[in-house]
């Protein structure tokens, strides 16, 4: 029986040792470590950010979707996109919203994707990657489009609004943008 058991240790240590390589490769390779939005961020958006049902939000690195499927929840009509580029995290994403028809998670790299139908971006990035994703939303979205970014600033851009954990006043925050690219 002993032996079943430290069987069962050995395999969840491979297992455990597998994810970690694969996800420090992976922010080596794609420069994006997987990182969820705090939950007083979800929380904040979910209970404070309005959409419809003509809405399409993108989540550009989705991660394991947790944003979305709190938006999906509250917003049954809205459509919602999430973008994630390593797999494991994608697998969790998709999971975790099995159960909301108006997700799509997609497997790619968002910076190669085409975002022309969003209505709403929203992101969760490091700071070497936000001159790649301004850049990005620069030349794809139209004149007007909301985009939220939490933890990290824009470069180039203006946030109209700047939102802080409630309950600390301090930390990282949501910085809300408009696209000014037509």
């Amino acid at each position: 029986m002993i032996i079943f058991w430290l069987f069962i240790f050995l395999f969840g240590c491979i297992i455990a040792v597998i994810f970690s390589f694969n996800a420090l490769i992976n922010t080596l390779r794609f420069g994006l470590p997987f990182v969820s939005t705090p939950k007083w961020a979800i929380e904040w958006l979910r209970d404070n950010y309005s959409l419809t049902e003509k809405d399409v939000v993108i989540e550009l690195g989705c991660g394991s979707a947790p944003m979305l499927a709190a938006w999906a929840k509250k917003y049954p009509q809205t459509k919602f996109i999430g973008i994630e580029i390593q797999w494991w995290p994608y697998l969790l994403a998709k999971w975790r919203t099995r159960n909301f028809p108006n997700v799509n998670i997609q497997l790619g790299d968002f910076l190669k994707q085409d975002l022309s139908q969003a209505t709403l971006i929203y992101g969760f990035f490091i700071t070497v990657m936000m001159p790649k994703v301004a850049k990005l939303l620069e030349q794809q979205l139209h004149n007007g489009i909301p985009v939220i970014s939490f933890g990290f600033a824009l470069p180039g851009w203006t946030s109209e609004r700047e939102i802080t954990n409630p309950k600390t006043g301090k930390g990282s925050r949501i910085r809300m943008y408009r696209s000014s690219q037509s």
